[in-house]
């Protein structure tokens, strides 16, 4: 069955939320099964095989919540980075703070702060994606190019701490590619729709002898950017789209028993960076205790009033103030799996890694027009820079290499009854050269002067620091000597590194009492070493409010050498019982762990942060049914005790830096329902479903008590708050999708329609303390697809698809600097359509 034929995620009709909350409840429900043609002009459900447990097993059989999406889904629905996978499965929450290149996971809540390490492991071929920077957010997920040619992606949802280690308190994404076959095929596929989008891939399946065969696969995508450069100054749009990606598989046979697969991935991006979009000013209501915060206001204001009067201040208008912005992320990785088939009860499997990351930014993140004008007509029209991301010069903001190993043994015993596996694990990432920070703080500067990595070579005026000195409220600790005014008015020189070491042992194994009850259990042990360094320098420049630039006077420098070190035990203990062959009942009981680390922006003392835990309690149904209507239908219900939370809070730092550290601040708890089904009402005529329903609270925040550590100015607030939801966890969110092959003679083709509509609830991205304005309003998106395939008997397959067909405003995205003076956000991806035209070979 050609891959083509299958059916996937598309877009429905906006029907009102209480309608859909209902028929959701009623069960219409999701996506386990996707239905492909049984034969020419009728669909069935597809058996669907997954990795979840490190074998291949029906997905009815595995005990675990998830999301599986075959590569015909993906396409149908333009899903081509991690943002638009996040979309299209509930549970699964994107945070894109640093654009769609950058984009980090939470399932269940549990997100990623900054400056953590990642909550939601991400795996290709059954390897953790490389690390990326402890300063800013890149790597540890699915990068570009990373979507395309796989057999499926798997969204493996609550802890899986035993198989997958440390880092999956919220989940797993994993990414499966496709291997080599005995079959010489391949295909060649052009894409073209609005943005002056054009996406070219190729795949060739070469079976070379009987005991090797390769596949080669490229693709590449151009998109204009979505977001409006209203300035005169740099390119024209921004969140634009440009990667190459490159993949080579070989598969050897060494012998009958003993196989050795190769993956050699590629990739490369570059793009101008993603500013987020300034919706709300605030000019007077500062922040408990920090008299003076809403000063940033009026810049904030004279912007929008400018936008407003020339008619620029919709959702995708940005305001650029460098002349080559850019966004720059190159990867290679290596990953070679051995698999000896010692006997009929025993397999040994080494997996080894080695990648490479580097990403390079140099935008302005909050994408403002702020001008000195702004506060007094009297006052020159410089520009202030604030939250500029990078540098132009050649210091990474990544750069980073990831060795990892791990030994599998799997195996069955006890008349097959019991299926077990060991292993052992060991990660080794560290820098691959200099990278770190280099960042303008509310200053105005002499863009000619700043295209290199040495600040001494900057021209800039303190210009808001002379402004606004008397309103930092007076503490010492605030003067630097030489530097009259404290806080604004600097560029900060960071370079750094982190190393991390991981070592693990785990086993895990199921037992089958008879067939229809069995027993899970789990446990691993895992041992993580983190240390960096940083020698940071503050460069203060002088200020003159009727113009000018000038040197920096007064350098300030720090050195700091963090280190932390944590080590947990996770396990899992299951009960599964099969009434039928086709509906299994399960409960388990798992603990995961997220690893401490170190943090590189913070003083001593803040600069490192301790492990978290979550237990977690599921009980699930997976069940498939024939008969008139078949269909399959999967439940689970979970509750979790989340401590130690990894929680992000703010402050100024005495040499003027303003900055955030991690605390284990936090308790929370998280319960839910998740519901997935696919039923066939009639031959041609299939609808899945997928649905969540997630309450999160935290039930506990202890914030940072005086004394604070040296260096610290002014504390401002946590991310969350005690009461509050989770960060980015929608109530409800649900994909509903249906796909009807028409009723045509076979001679044309398979001609499939398909409808996708997705709702997710509105939901908190930082609290009320740190933003009134922080939550994300709920929206609702529709797709459309028709895909044509072997047209007219031909082996080319034709697609059109339009996705967000109603051109839904919605945000992905907010700052939280309400108290700053500003609101701003990341709008999501308005609509977009084209064409595919695939050849088949």
């Amino acid at each position: 069955m050609n891959s083509t034929q299958q059916q996937g995620i598309i877009k429905g009709s906006p029907l009102r939320k209480s309608v859909l909350m209902m028929a959701s409840a009623m069960g219409l429900l999701t996506l386990p099964a996707a239905p492909v043609l049984a034969q020419q002009g009728v669909m069935a459900l597809e058996e669907i095989i997954v990795t979840a447990r490190r074998r291949e097993e029906r997905l009815q059989d595995v005990p675990v919540s998830m999301t599986v999406l075959n590569q015909q889904q993906m396409d149908n629905a333009n899903i081509f980075n991690a943002g638009d996978l996040a979309t299209y499965t509930p549970s699964l929450q994107a945070n894109t703070r640093f654009g769609s290149d950058n984009t980090n996971f939470a399932i269940r809540g549990f997100s990623q702060e900054l400056r953590t390490t990642s909550s939601v492991g991400v795996y290709f071929a059954e390897v953790v994606a490389p690390r990326g920077a402890n300063t800013t957010q890149s790597g540890d997920g699915a990068g570009p190019g990373d979507l395309f040619d796989l057999e499926n992606v798997q969204v493996l949802k609550g802890p899986q701490g035993t198989l997958f280690g440390r880092n999956t308190t919220g989940g797993a994404v994993l990414l499966s590619p496709k291997k080599p076959t005995d079959e010489f095929e391949g295909y060649i596929e052009g894409s073209m729709g609005n943005y002056d989008m054009g996406r070219v891939q190729g795949v060739v399946n070469i079976p070379v002898s009987d005991s090797f065969r390769m596949r080669f696969g490229v693709d590449h995508m151009k998109r204009d950017g979505y977001l409006k450069n209203i300035s005169d100054i740099g390119p024209r749009d921004f969140a634009d789209t440009d990667y190459v990606s490159l993949r080579g598989s070989f598969v050897w046979d060494i012998t009958d028993t003993l196989e050795n697969y190769t993956i050699i991935k590629y990739s490369d991006s570059e793009n101008n960076g993603a500013p987020y979009s300034v919706f709300a000013c605030n000019t007077s209501e500062a922040a408990p205790g920090v008299p003076g915060s809403t000063a940033y206001g009026a810049f904030c204001q004279g912007d929008l009033n400018r936008r407003i009067a020339s008619g620029n201040n919709g959702e995708y208008d940005v305001y650029n103030f460098l002349p080559n912005p850019k966004n720059e992320q190159e990867t290679i990785q290596v990953i070679n799996t051995t698999t000896w088939e010692v006997s009929d009860n025993l397999t040994i499997k080494n997996i080894m890694s080695y990648a490479e990351f580097e990403s390079r930014s140099f935008y302005g993140l909050y994408g403002n027009d702020w001008r000195l004008s702004d506060l007094s007509p009297f006052f020159t029209d410089q520009h202030i820079l604030f939250q500029m991301v990078g540098s132009s010069s050649n210091i990474a903001t990544t750069d980073q290499k990831t060795f990892v190993e791990e030994l599998q043994f799997q195996g069955t015993a006890l008349n097959d009854r019991l299926t077990w596996q060991m292993g052992l694990y060991y990660e080794k990432s560290k820098p691959n050269g200099t990278y770190g920070s280099i960042n303008p703080s509310t200053i105005s500067c002499d863009y000619a002067t700043m295209n290199t990595g040495d600040i001494a070579d900057w021209r800039c005026n303190n210009i808001v620091g002379v402004l606004f000195a008397g309103q930092i409220p007076p503490n010492g600790a605030g003067q630097i000597p030489g530097i009259p005014i404290p806080g604004a008015g600097s560029g900060l020189l960071a370079p750094g590194g982190v190393e991390y070491e991981n070592k693990a042992v785990y086993v895990q194994g199921t037992y089958e009492f008879n067939d229809q009850w069995s027993v899970t259990a789990g446990l691993r042990y895992t041992d993580d070493d983190t240390k960096g360094w940083t020698d940071e320098s503050v460069y203060y420049f002088p200020g003159n409010i009727f113009g000018g630039y000038f040197e920096p006077q007064v350098v300030s420098t720090e050195t700091r050498r963090p280190k932390a070190s944590s080590e947990e035990p996770t396990w899992l203990i299951g009960l599964e019982y099969k009434p039928t062959t086709d509906m299994m009942l399960y409960g388990k009981y798992a603990r995961g762990y997220r690893q401490g680390s170190v943090n590189l922006g913070s003083v001593a003392g803040w600069d490192v942060h301790g492990p978290e835990q979550v237990d977690t309690y599921e009980i699930g149904l997976k069940s498939a049914f024939g008969g008139r209507f078949p269909a399959t239908f999967n439940m689970a219900v979970f509750y979790n005790d989340f401590e130690d939370q990894q929680v992000q809070f703010g402050y100024l730092r005495s040499n003027g830096v303003g900055t955030t550290s991690i605390i284990n601040a936090g308790a929370s708890t998280i319960w839910g329902v998740e519901m997935d089904g696919t039923i066939m009402l009639t031959d041609n005529l299939s609808i899945n479903a997928s649905y969540a329903y997630l309450d999160t609270e935290v039930d506990k925040m202890t914030m940072p008590q005086e004394p604070y550590p040296d260096g610290v100015f002014i504390f401002s607030g946590t991310s969350t708050r005690e009461g509050d939801p989770l960060s980015y966890s929608p109530k409800n969110s649900l994909v509903v999708s249906a796909n009807y092959l028409l009723p045509l003679d076979d001679s044309l083709g398979d001609i499939t329609a398909s409808v996708t509509y997705v709702y997710t609830d509105d939901m908190e991205a930082v609290s009320p303390n740190a933003s009134p304005l922080g939550t994300l309003p709920s929206y609702e998106l529709v797709n459309f697809n028709l895909n044509w395939a072997r047209v007219a008997g031909s082996p080319v397959d034709v697609s059109l698809f339009v996705t967000n067909a109603f051109d839904e405003k919605y945000r992905t995205n907010l700052t939280g600097n309400y108290y700053s003076g500003l609101e701003m956000g990341r709008p999501g991806v308005p609509r977009m359509y084209g064409a595919r035209l695939r050849y088949n070979f």
